[in-house]
């Protein structure tokens, strides 16, 4: 069956939140994985995976994805 990809903002981010709880690291221990300093690594992924209207970039994503060892298409679909 195919898999059919989010239809909001918000479906994503519940992807997203699921990614990094099933990851089992921190947020803090994620955003570093990122390249955040460890000043503003948890701060960021909070932001990321609580702050609805936050509109994360294209390289966030990305870099979350790889943080937590998911393919990007995986989180949006």
């Amino acid at each position: 069956m195919a898999r059919s990809y989010a239809k909001s903002p918000a479906e994503v981010r519940n992807r997203l939140r699921d990614a990094a709880s099933k990851s089992g690291m921190s947020q803090e221990e994620i955003g570093l994985r990122m390249g955040f300093r460890k000043g503003g690594a948890r701060q960021a992924v909070s932001r990321l995976l609580g702050q609805e209207n936050y509109d994360p970039r294209l390289s966030t994503l990305l870099a979350f994805a790889e943080a937590v060892q998911k393919p990007l298409k995986e989180l949006l679909s």
